[in-house]
């Protein structure tokens, strides 16, 4: 038993480092130790499935529910094992089932669930799935994201786009462009108190930007405030507080802080990231919003969420082809976008590529539960469960 737990624990400090080769060969020795471990069985299909060895993957994540029909983590790793592999939508529901009666506050289990309910083609099921999914996490952009396809299968463009901007709102990917337009990284410090910024306009509008990253606007507009009542004209600071209107669903306050700016510094990145966004959210105006999310595409070539702003704009606009192209170059530059798929895959279903469709929505589903690590956090849980 010491042997076994001595490798055992070798292969996960491995794997957590991503030595895949060094981790799988610790998981062997520990299961010649003792193959009656279900955590090691559900690592190596961890480890099989990071390698794209779905069969071997499927027969550990196979073997550690056999051993322990409670293992969360070897139902998850069974589910992404089955849908990656394709054609095997009756298994996945089942197993996507289990987990989430196993696990039953997991609200991916749900998205997954309905995404198999989906590419078996029964539709019903699976918009109850995200309903349930919705339910459990009213921010859950994936499953928005999917409520939105479905609309667009059975009743079109029209009735489709509502979901697609509420998805877009939840995804936090729109937030970090925002402050990666302003300058503000997570630093791994917390921002500072608004009573302990030196009174110098660099300082307060550098704390502001930190205290809305950390989503105290409150402080944030504090800040602005002495910074504006100095100098009205002052373009960054017009520039976040557009950003903080639109966070308080002040659209049409945000549109004047926004052209403020822009009067004053035609290039204020933040200031067109907001008038773009306010003017995509106020009806009739799509086609503004479009003019503006060009221009902050070509401002910003290298990032690909100006150019999924532009798609979802050509998109409302039923430019279904430029949409397509913008959502590929967002995807060239960020293959891991959930939202270019999602958007591309909306494209795809408006020209009757419903496999294209459908490979686009797993590819989807692949880098939003590798961005979310739940296989670890659910390993974790387990491990100490078992304790």
């Amino acid at each position: 038993m010491a042997e076994r737990s001595v490798y055992s624990a070798m292969a996960e400090g491995l794997a957590r480092q991503g030595h895949v080769q060094s981790a799988t060969e610790a998981c062997f020795a520990s299961l010649a130790a003792d193959a009656s471990d279900p955590a090691i069985h559900c690592l190596l299909a961890e480890l099989m499935l990071a390698g794209d060895f779905y069969r071997e993957a499927i027969d550990h994540a196979t073997r550690a529910i056999e051993l322990d029909p409670s293992c969360a983590p070897a139902y998850f790793e069974l589910g992404l094992a089955y849908d990656r592999a394709g054609g095997m939508w009756d298994q996945s529901i089942l197993v996507w089932h289990e987990l989430a009666e196993v696990e039953p506050s997991l609200v991916t289990a749900h998205v997954q669930l309905g995404e198999a309910f989906s590419a078996a083609a029964f539709d019903d099921e699976a918009i109850d799935a995200w309903r349930r999914a919705l339910e459990l996490d009213p921010t859950e952009a994936r499953a928005m994201y999917n409520l939105a396809v479905a609309a667009l299968k059975k009743e079109g463009m029209a009735t489709a786009l509502p979901g697609f901007r509420k998805a877009g709102e939840l995804d936090p990917s729109q937030d970090e462009l925002f402050f990666a337009l302003a300058g503000v990284y997570d630093d791994g410090n917390p921002a500072p108190d608004p009573s302990d910024v030196a009174p110098k306009r660099q300082a307060r509008l550098d704390a502001a930007g930190a205290l809305a990253f950390e989503e105290d606007y409150f402080s944030a507009a504090g800040l602005l405030r002495l910074i504006l009542d100095e100098n009205p004209d002052d373009a960054d600071a017009l520039g976040l507080a557009s950003y903080l209107y639109l966070k308080q669903e002040a659209v049409n306050e945000a549109v004047a802080c926004a052209l403020r700016a822009l009067t004053i510094a035609a290039r204020v990145p933040t200031a067109v990231y907001t008038l773009g966004v306010a003017l995509s959210r106020t009806p009739g105006l799509s086609r503004n919003a479009t003019r503006v999310f060009g221009a902050l595409a070509k401002s910003a070539p290298g990032q690909a969420m100006p150019h999924v702003l532009y798609a979802e704009s050509l998109l409302a606009l039923q430019r279904y082809e430029q949409a397509g192209r913008s959502y590929r170059r967002a995807l060239s530059l960020d293959p891991a976008c959930v939202r270019a798929r999602f958007g591309l895959a909306a494209v795809l279903l408006t020209e009757g590529e419903h496999a294209e469709a459908g490979y686009e929505i797993r590819r989807a589903a692949y880098h939003d539960t590798r961005r979310q690590g739940l296989f670890w956090d659910l390993y974790d849980a387990y491990r100490a469960g078992r304790s």
